[in-house]
């Protein structure tokens, strides 16, 4: 009841107990001219909220920052109301730390220095596998593609990093995990047929790939768990969807909240992309 709202709902008690307004006010410590005014910011709230919560439905795992970018709104307007309405994304618990060093791997300075891949492992309804290749750009953030099937082997690796490189361009390295796929002969010979760098983590040590393995979060926390898939035809459709969605709308913090696709843009309309994203 310290707040002045909370005097003015006390008040509001006593005077449909009989109290007179007067009398009221007087043992509340509250001005009359305060009882009196009429609120405005509970109709913009109530616009506002129910506007956050369609937008929250919509994107997953949004936080007050990036959904204030999302729908171009103040930041400390929409936080006041992110946690009045108790939006707020509930923290993972901290994982044990780790002993010893990263090993230092080479980091992207421009678009096409070092893409990353992964697998990420689903089930239809059915509980049939469902295998996906996720390939990004570190730079830019941006989701290269995210090839689904049934079981990727090695060749599928190869051919969709062909066709990668038709679309984006060669990277000059190429980070990945110490899977299978990754390590099998055949690939290891078209990477150095194509004069890619292969970088490898240390086995058992997932931190080391951290763009691709935040980007499977993201896959995961947004579409996965909240999707069903009755087949792997309608697994490629949304995912696909989803991929176009992170790429052109999706606000990533890392460049001052610009989608990954605008990234690239800016940096193949200039050699600067800083000077273009800050002005």
């Amino acid at each position: 009841m310290s707040t002045p709202t909370g005097r003015r709902e006390a008040l509001e008690v006593l005077t449909r107990r009989g109290l007179s307004q007067r009398k009221a006010c007087c043992y509340l410590g509250l001005s009359r001219r305060v009882a009196t005014y009429t609120l405005k910011q509970p109709e913009k709230d109530r616009s506002l909220g129910e506007r956050l919560m369609a937008a929250a439905q919509e994107v997953l795992r949004f936080g007050y920052r990036r959904m204030s970018a999302w729908l171009a709104l103040g930041e400390s307007r929409v936080r006041r109301m992110w946690r009045a309405l108790r939006l707020n994304i509930p923290r993972r618990r901290p994982r044990r730390r780790r002993c010893g060093n990263d090993i230092r791997l080479p980091g992207a300075t421009q678009p096409n220095s070092v893409w990353s891949y992964d697998f990420v492992h689903d089930q239809l309804v059915d509980g049939r596998a469902l295998k996906m290749l996720c390939v990004i750009d570190e730079y830019t953030r941006e989701c290269l593609a995210i090839e689904v099937g049934a079981s990727l082997r090695s060749q599928d690796v190869i051919l969709t990093l062909s066709r990668l490189m038709r679309l984006y361009g060669k990277p000059a390295f190429i980070r990945s995990d110490n899977g299978a796929e990754f390590t099998a002969a055949k690939v290891m010979r078209w990477l150095r047929d194509a004069a890619i760098g292969p970088a490898f983590i240390t086995p058992g040590s997932p931190w080391q790939n951290g763009f691709v393995e935040s980007f499977n979060g993201k896959l995961r926390g947004e579409l996965l768990s909240r999707e069903w898939f009755r087949s792997r035809a309608e697994a490629k459709v949304l995912i696909e969807r989803w991929r176009q969605f992170y790429n052109e709308r999706r606000p990533r913090s890392a460049h001052r909240y610009q989608p990954p696709a605008t990234v690239r843009r800016a940096w193949l309309d200039s050699d600067n992309i800083d000077t273009r994203l800050t002005a």
